[in-house]
């Protein structure tokens, strides 16, 4: 793949103004993958859009669980992390029996 590439104006105007709506970023952002919300955000970096990628990683980081890249919360002192398929989920030492 080449270092760079020609983007017509017009289809990067095009591509910036659709992806950079507060409505598509708050309703898409949750349901994608962090290396997918990379992606996204690198290429709206490249055509200019810094604050619609920053609005799409905060967006997407605000659903992200603690071993995911973007996530932004802060994790309980007494929480074991253990991941299963890239996915947060409470280990033993976070089960509570409700008592």
């Amino acid at each position: 793949m080449a270092d760079t590439v020609s983007i017509p104006a017009g289809v990067a105007y095009a591509f910036t103004d659709a992806w950079s709506t507060p409505v598509i970023t708050s309703d898409v952002a949750a349901s994608l993958r962090c290396t997918e919300v990379d992606a996204l955000t690198g290429l709206l970096r490249a055509l200019g859009a810094e604050q619609a990628a920053d609005e799409w990683t905060d967006a997407h980081a605000r659903d992200d669980e603690p071993n995911d890249p973007h996530f932004l919360g802060t994790v309980p002192a007494d929480a074991s992390l253990a991941a299963d398929a890239m996915h947060w989920s409470p280990g033993p030492a976070d089960a509570h029996d409700g008592r």
